[in-house]
């Protein structure tokens, strides 16, 4: 059977239980034999602006808690379900703060100070993040994206949902603009008790997650990735 004939999703709740089931849902296909929010769905929902579109539903789910979004690993966008996400973030946060890691030459200047922005002003979007952090010139931008995937590959930080641009008199214009807040925050906000499980602990119930969800191949891969 394949992964489109195993799940399939044609509304928002569907794809809510397909994430609660599998735990992971990276948006594209990433992980080998292993669901992806492209996969189960079919390429004429997607961009449509209507409630049964995909490129939305990635953005409602952390909103609603149901999911964290970010770039976790692999530098590739993925959900992680509200139910795994704690697990996941005792397994790829680091020990060290944010400014610990950059005095030991562990992390970009940039990083910290996006960082430093999102924690004090939680749900920030991304234009006035990248002003606030002092990265908005253009020559910046490269800068400031790997700022914020530094920060999402040890679920320091989450995306938090999306905000629309909207002009002086209230209308909507252009693209809309990701938000971001720090993992910890998120994770309060939906009542999320955080891992405290030793790593071994941890590793073992990944392990237990892997057996029981992925297939041989799927396994392999996060294994890889969790260091199991």
């Amino acid at each position: 059977m394949t992964i489109r004939q195993a799940y399939q999703a044609n509304t928002y709740q569907e794809a809510a239980n397909v994430l609660r089931e599998v735990g992971i849902l990276p948006l594209s296909s990433l992980i080998p034999e292993h669901p992806s929010l492209e996969s189960i769905t079919t390429k004429g929902q997607w961009h449509t602006g209507e409630l049964t579109d995909p490129w939305l539903w990635r953005d409602r789910f952390p909103a609603e808690g149901l999911g964290a979004y970010g770039r976790f690993f692999a530098k590739k966008p993925m959900l992680i379900s509200a139910e795994m996400f704690p697990l996941v973030k005792n397994l790829l946060e680091d020990p060290y703060t944010v400014q610990e890691r950059y005095d030991d030459g562990l992390l970009a200047k940039s990083a910290v100070d996006v960082y430093t922005v999102i924690a004090a002003q939680e749900g920030i979007d991304t234009r006035e993040l990248r002003a606030k952090s002092g990265l908005k010139a253009k020559e910046a931008k490269a800068e400031f994206d790997r700022a914020l995937i530094d920060l999402q590959s040890t679920t320091d930080i989450v995306i938090a949902g999306i905000s629309d641009r909207l002009q002086d008199s209230g209308v909507k214009s252009g693209w809309n603009s990701s938000c971001y807040m720090t993992a910890a925050h998120w994770m309060d906000l939906h009542h999320l008790q955080a891992d405290a499980s030793p790593t071994p602990e941890a590793k073992k119930k990944m392990r237990a997650y892997v057996q029981e969800r992925c297939s041989e191949a799927a396994a392999g891969y996060l294994t890889k990735i969790f260091k199991l």
